[in-house]
């Protein structure tokens, strides 16, 4: 496979361009906008407009010379924010090795490294004026928000403590399935709960590779986070928060013994990062996520025992356009995400159907190669291809087995891994039901909110003990 060319290479020029309400990217004769709601875009101070857009422009383009095999000539100057996305996306990068097995790590970093970003503006020593913007912060945040599990207990904890929320999604464009399911499930959230979900159109997202490497999706998160900006003014939101749970910070070694990370941006080095964005603009937004203490099995928990009406309305599937059946259904029942919470539905007596995961042959053989446990580390995304989870994955099969749960697979776990398991279980109980660091929870809402982890948490293990010693018993 060809990563990178020796031969002279070709250069695409890339143009921005400050309109009445956004930022318009132009390459090769196409223009890509990016535009905000009037009342959002003009309260961001015009002395940043500039800054703005030199930086929305080079985070959505970053990726281009991994396409074209060529350099990027921006014709403006270099945007402060220009070291943050590419540490970031150093790190990012090599995730590409679960998915392509015949690619090393050195060779992708090689290709980074080789490639030029030209910047063409005249004005290379040009420093960005405006002075600093003083702005009261209230006690409000952005969520990004998706339906999934994270950001739906995230809405829930805020709600509980009384923080005011704006819940936003990102509309890509290459991702017409999930859009459709998700203004769908929009509508009957505002009925329920009387609250917006804002969708925030994506056009450039075009610009990311659909099929290949994974350029241009590496670092959408961090983009996000840029991209949001102007809401942080327009709220005065003293916090944006993502759904990143605790295992996005677990890394392995690769087979060069590069220390790999499959889903980096979402740990809490990346959040770390991410903090300068807004400070480069001078306001003291607070970027991190309330659910970094706890795992995802846990998240689970809480959602359901906690928030059930809100979990109602959980999706967390990949919604791949490629599979007929996520054109008809929320949960397609054929991807990785449908058939890990299906076992951990099935691990703490939820119900599937409740949240509309009605396939029922979840736990067929023929859906083998959808699980951590069974697949050997070739699963079809990142992190079910990095084996990360795979022990998170064993205890959620014990306790599924021990719920009395049926299948195939159940069948299969008890021949293959059973004895594991029971081995295993105090360790895996007090790992995946722990709570962990919360370096990315502001001061604010901490206390608070690991003092609502502690409580569920007692509840988590009162009733697995419960069920572990009413399965013994029988």
């Amino acid at each position: 496979m060809l990563l990178y060319n020796d031969t002279m290479p070709k250069t695409l020029h890339v143009f921005r361009k400050i309109l009445k309400n956004g930022v318009e990217v132009k390459i090769k004769q196409k223009k890509y906008k990016i535009v905000y709601p009037t009342s959002i875009w003009e309260k961001l101070p015009k002395s940043l407009h500039r800054m703005f857009a030199d930086g929305i422009t080079y985070a959505s383009t970053w990726h281009l010379p991994f396409i074209t095999d060529g350099n990027v000539a921006y014709h403006f100057s270099h945007p402060p924010i220009e070291p943050v996305f590419f540490k970031i996306l150093l790190y990012s990068m090599p995730t590409n090795i679960f998915e392509y097995t015949n690619v090393l790590t050195s060779e992708l970093i090689k290709k980074f490294y080789n490639v030029n970003f030209l910047t063409q503006y005249k004005g290379l020593n040009h420093a960005y004026s405006g002075k600093k913007i003083k702005r009261v912060l209230k006690e409000k945040a952005i969520i990004l928000f998706s339906f999934g599990k994270e950001s739906l207990l995230t809405f829930g904890l805020l709600e509980e403590l009384d923080v005011k929320t704006e819940l936003i999604f990102m509309k890509e464009p290459q991702s017409i399935v999930e859009n459709s399911h998700k203004k769908k499930l929009t509508e009957k959230f505002y009925l329920a709960f009387k609250k917006k979900v804002a969708f925030f159109p994506l056009p450039i997202g075009k610009l990311r590779e659909a099929s290949g490497f994974y350029w241009g999706w590496d670092i959408i998160l961090s983009q996000y986070a840029f991209f949001l900006l102007p809401y942080y003014f327009s709220y005065h939101a003293k916090y944006l928060f993502f759904g990143n749970e605790n295992s996005c910070n677990f890394h392995l070694l690769d087979k060069e013994g590069y220390r790999i990370n499959p889903v980096f941006e979402q740990s809490v080095s990346s959040m770390q990062f991410l903090q300068d964005i807004p400070k480069l603009f001078f306001i003291n937004t607070h970027i991190g996520s309330l659910v970094e203490p706890i795992h995802e099995i846990f998240i689970t928990y809480i959602l359901h025992h906690r928030y059930p009406e809100i979990a109602a309305f959980q999706m967390s599937c990949f919604s791949d356009d490629e599979i007929k059946a996520s054109k008809k259904k929320r949960w397609c029942g054929e991807c990785e995400k449908c058939a890990r919470l299906y076992i951990f539905f099935k691990a703490l007596g939820i119900s599937p159907h409740k949240t509309g995961l009605t396939t029922t042959d979840m736990l067929s053989l023929k859906k083998a190669d959808l699980y951590p446990l069974f697949n050997k580390g070739e699963g079809k995304s990142m992190y079910g291809g990095s084996g990360l989870g795979r022990d998170e994955q064993l205890l959620a099969f014990y306790l599924a087995y021990k719920n009395g749960a049926k299948g195939e697979l159940i069948e299969k776990f008890r021949l293959l891994y059973l004895p594991e398991a029971e081995r295993k279980k105090d360790k895996l109980i007090k790992k995946y039901f722990g709570i962990y660091s919360s370096y990315s929870l502001p001061p604010t809402l901490r206390r608070r909110i690991v003092r609502i982890f502690q409580k569920e948490q007692q509840k988590a293990l009162q009733y697995i003990n419960t069920m572990l010693n009413s399965s013994n018993a029988r």
